[in-house]
């Protein structure tokens, strides 16, 4: 039996609230935006209509915020 890995997919709700509250138009324009998508913001997944986004995915990117601002930013 081959091992699968389980993805675990948060509501865009719940990631903008982790995200120090910010609204969900601010996901929205992170989207769109390619300063966002090179600190690699995790792209929604689209399900029943309702945006999610990769927990893994999503933990790499605010891992990265931190050590970008660990650095000043640099």
């Amino acid at each position: 039996m081959a091992d699968t890995a389980i993805t675990t997919l948060v509501p865009d709700p719940q990631v903008a609230e982790e995200c120090g509250g910010v609204t969900l138009m601010t996901l929205w324009r992170w989207d769109k935006s390619k300063k966002m998508k090179a600190l690699g913001w995790p792209p929604k997944v689209n399900v029943n209509g309702r945006n999610y986004r990769n927990r893994a995915k999503l933990e790499g990117f605010k891992a990265k915020l931190e050590a970008l601002a660990e650095r000043g930013g640099k």
